[in-house]
């Protein structure tokens, strides 16, 4: 079949782009920029790291509501307006966050960060990407992700070279004015959808997609009723929704609580500030690199099986992190750990595609999505075993036992029987 080529740019790489940017400053901006700031915040204001451990439970476990809320509104007005919107929000949180001395002011503006933040990214940012992407989402999708670990390499790290020559709310004021300049960068590139711009899906015609769409067969068993079937009531009583669900949050629970004081933990066992800056920053590349190749893994091998390595492979990493040593083992720890922790993230739709199908995956994996409000607890895990025993170590032990318990409920789900329409 002749491929059918478009007179003009197809815009939706450019959309890309934005969502690129945007999950670059929305996750910097609040979970590994922290890493830099976390040790000065708290010796300015004298709190402990236990207490500042609470802003990531609470922002991210109500920015889950967001989510909802911005899925709503994203099919009204459009995700451009909303990506407009979201850095104005996002910059002025932030630049107030270095500005309050107060504990629960810090936690309420951390929460409007994330619900700013929640405007350019999650499901905005993949609503806007989807819109333009049919064959080619996955590799849309995958490149619009990078900006999430590509964050905590350059940003954690920017953020302290600029407090090592000012101070605290000059280093968030700069931060934060990086934030705003989203907002006239997804205004100018983001458009709704390809009809906007007198374009097409993939910038290719409809008797184009058409072709390819027939040249595709469905899956065996998998309909639009049987997909409709998949009412909230029997998602819930579905096992391997739980299974899947509990997995997730018990693996999210040490990525989010060792990567957002990631930096920290590495002067704590005798790094100087550069070099732990440093690790931590190639902790996030290895992820990034993980993100791709779990992901292409689960394509070549039984899914499941891949998800329990992946727990495995977390539980290897961790254990290196509590062998005493110096650079060598450190490095370790930062290339299997990184690498294994990267697939959390970007395995968790998949497995819900392979058990539930295509067609069906929205319907059940905005659910499922759910189990992440958990993952904040892993932040509190960790502020308070350092808080009562001076080191992360049985932080680490915890997260350990409940990898180990993910993989094991992660074999445990089974692809559920076809349901009837």
């Amino acid at each position: 079949m002749r491929k059918i080529e478009s007179a003009t740019p197809f815009w939706g790489w450019r959309v890309v782009a934005a969502a690129f940017t945007s999950n670059f400053m929305a996750t910097g901006s609040a979970f590994y920029i922290f890493n830099a700031l976390m040790l000065p915040l708290c010796q300015t204001h004298g709190w402990s790291r236990a207490e500042l451990n609470y802003a990531p439970m609470l922002g991210f476990g109500l920015g889950l509501i967001s989510q909802v809320v911005y899925g709503t509104f994203v099919g009204v007005v459009g995700p451009r307006r909303l990506m407009a919107i979201g850095p104005i929000v996002s910059a002025a949180a932030f630049i107030m966050l270095g500005q309050v001395d107060g504990l629960l002011l810090f936690y309420g503006l951390f929460v409007v960060l994330v619900w700013g933040n929640g405007a350019m990214n999650g499901i905005v940012a993949n609503t806007a990407v989807s819109n333009w992407f049919g064959p080619r989402l996955g590799s849309a999708m995958g490149l619009a992700a990078a900006g999430i670990s590509l964050s905590g390499a350059v940003l954690p790290y920017a953020a302290m070279v600029i407090l090592e020559r000012s101070d605290l709310p000059t280093t968030f004021l700069a931060v934060g004015l990086f934030i705003l300049l989203g907002a006239p960068l997804n205004w100018l590139l983001v458009r709704d959808s390809p009809e906007a711009v007198g374009q097409y899906v993939d910038g290719q015609p409809p008797e184009q997609l058409a072709s390819d769409v027939a040249a595709t067969p469905p899956p065996p068993g998998e309909s639009l009723a049987a997909a409709m079937a998949w009412t909230p009531a029997r998602i819930m009583r579905e096992p391997s929704f739980w299974k899947v669900g509990v997995s997730y949050a018990f693996s999210t629970m040490g990525v989010v609580g060792v990567m957002f004081q990631l930096g920290p933990r590495m002067r704590d066992v005798g790094f100087d500030n550069h070099t732990a800056m440093l690790l931590m920053s190639a902790t996030a590349l290895a992820g990034t690199a993980g993100k791709y190749l779990w992901g292409m893994i689960c394509d070549r091998l039984d899914t499941l099986k891949v998800v329990a390595c992946l727990n495995i492979c977390n539980v290897v990493g961790l254990a290196l992190g509590l062998v005493p040593g110096g650079m060598a083992i450190s490095l370790a720890f930062v290339l299997v750990f990184g690498f294994a922790m990267g697939g959390i993230m970007s395995t968790f739709p998949i497995v819900a595609r392979y058990l539930y199908g295509r067609l069906a995956f929205a319907r059940v994996f905005r659910f499922m999505a759910l189990f992440l409000a958990l993952e904040g607890v892993g932040s509190i895990i960790m502020g308070h075993v350092f808080e009562y025993t001076g080191s992360y170590d049985w932080a680490f032990v915890i997260f350990i036992v409940l990898d180990v318990v993910a993989a094991g409920l992660v074999l445990w789900a089974k692809k559920p029987a076809p349901m009837a329409a």
